[in-house]
């Protein structure tokens, strides 16, 4: 379970956010530039916050207080930023395991229900935008992290492709049973994703 009561202070507002993520997947809307980005680099570990804590359980991933501040390559969190992030030069198979904090199946799983399994010996480089999306899909899905964070996981694919990967991820992490935050402009998705509904507004994250 992770807990925070954080702020981090940005040039036009500060995101201020105080809560408990829940079980299930969380849906965090809001305007471009409030603020969404920088509350889930803040739990990733990407962003230190000003002042306030994050914990995961019992474990501090941020105190300020104490001077207490956790990498992200230390939290077991599966992040996928915003754009297509993949190693261009290595094949699909390499992306999602690069990690190296997974299994063989659970490569196989994901290369399958992802519908990568045709370009496994690809270089990711050579995959249009919405595959290599997938690709990132599966990077962040490889090592069953704690948390999920999922910042607009699905804004490269087309009509067809994002109800089909959607729908294939929200079943993952229904299966997994893993807590995830999904950041999206999409309203529609709270309907059809949603256990939970966020909204971020100038940087006050309402839960």
């Amino acid at each position: 379970m992770i807990t925070f009561d954080f702020s981090v202070s940005r040039s036009t507002f500060t995101v201020k956010a105080t809560g408990t993520l829940p079980s299930g997947i969380t849906v965090l809307t809001g305007p471009s530039g409030s603020g969404k980005t920088t509350f889930i680099k803040s739990i990733a570990g990407l962003v230190k916050p000003d002042e306030g804590t994050i914990y995961y359980n019992d474990t501090a991933w941020f105190d300020g207080m104490n001077r207490i501040w956790v990498p992200v390559q230390k939290r077991q969190v599966g992040y996928m930023p915003q754009g297509n992030i993949v190693f261009p030069h290595m094949t699909v198979e390499h992306n999602i395991t690069y990690s190296n904090r997974g299994t063989k199946e659970t490569c196989e799983v994901l290369l399958k229900r992802l519908g990568l399994e045709v370009y496994r010996h690809t270089k990711a480089g050579r995959l249009s935008g919405g595959e290599q999306q997938r690709v990132a899909l599966g990077r962040a899905l490889y090592s069953k992290p704690t948390v999920l964070l999922l910042d607009e996981p699905l804004s490269a694919l087309d009509w067809n492709l994002y109800h089909q990967v959607r729908d294939e991820l929200v079943g993952i992490i229904r299966e997994w049973q893993v807590p995830c935050l999904w950041v999206t402009h999409n309203i529609n998705d709270v309907d059809t994703v949603a256990d939970h509904h966020w909204a971020c507004d100038n940087g006050l994250i309402t839960i």
